[in-house]
């Protein structure tokens, strides 16, 4: 458990209060943020998020006020209020009363949330390396039992399998392993399409699906030969297998996901207990 480190001096229930010099309507995160409903909300928080790692918060132990941060990024309260409970949720503040928005810089500092949508070239690309895939295989199996009940589809229905090697520069560190049920192409012929990308784009772009949760179980896992092959382990080396389960707007699975990380990514986990 990720606990808050307060600074100041000992017995005080008051933060130091920041005192910004210039507003953000002068800075460009004010520029792309008149949009409207959730995206705008999206848009503030990766706006705070950007200003508490490296802009005008970076030193800051607590934000401004609500309203003052509504008139900084020329929106309403109400989107400002959305924007810092959806970060409240992701563990980046608490909002405490009689103290204010106080930011736990621990949890801001994390690159590899396990508790977070995971994308593997981004998360690559925080370590400082270049991401990209190989030994790509696209092919389409028949659903077993199992399989079946994890998509909600029927034993023997089309499934597409693609299967992938992810390198940090020249490292392997990753081997996914996706099926998606052949039904979301509809009638297209998927062979056509190009599903060697991130498979949350294909998702949206290819099957109009946007993931909004998924269930994942974690186990250490050697692997079979041809992934341990693949991926240079040494003998006895174990990976973490992210064995998922990935669900639409409307709760309903859309694919079955197997990820084989190595010991390259250091993960981390937060566990909200109030």
């Amino acid at each position: 458990m990720l606990r808050h480190s307060f600074s100041g001096s000992p017995g005080r229930a008051a933060l130091p209060v920041y005192r910004r010099k210039r507003t953000m309507r002068d800075s460009s995160l004010s520029s792309s943020s008149r949009l409207g409903g959730a995206v705008i909300s999206d848009r503030i928080v990766g706006a705070l998020l950007e200003e508490l790692r490296t802009g005008r918060y970076a030193q800051t132990d607590r934000l401004p006020a609500e309203v003052d941060l509504a008139a900084e990024l020329s929106v309403s309260r109400t989107v400002i209020r959305d924007a810092l409970s959806e970060m409240e949720r992701a563990g980046y503040i608490e909002r405490v009363r009689g103290i204010g928005t106080v930011v736990n810089r621990s949890v801001l500092n994390l690159r590899s949330r396990l508790d977070q949508k995971l994308e593997y070239y981004p998360l690559i690309r925080s370590f400082g390396s270049y991401p990209h895939a190989d030994g790509i295989q696209i092919y389409p199996v028949r659903a077993g039992e199992e399989l079946a009940r994890d998509l909600a589809i029927e034993p023997g229905d089309d499934v597409i399998c693609i299967k992938k090697r992810i390198l940090a520069d020249t490292t392997p560190v990753i081997y996914s392993i996706d099926y998606l049920p052949r039904a979301l192409f509809g009638s297209r012929d998927y062979t056509r399409i190009d599903l060697s990308g991130d498979i949350f784009d294909v998702l949206e772009r290819e099957c109009r699906q946007q993931v909004a949760s998924n269930v994942a179980h974690l186990k250490a896992s050697c692997g079979d030969e041809s992934i341990r092959a693949a991926m240079r382990l040494a003998p006895g080396e174990a990976m973490l297998l992210l064995d998922e389960i990935c669900y639409n707007r409307l709760c309903h699975p859309v694919m079955r996901s197997l990820s084989y990380y190595t010991n390259f990514f250091d993960f981390s986990i937060l566990r909200k207990l109030l």
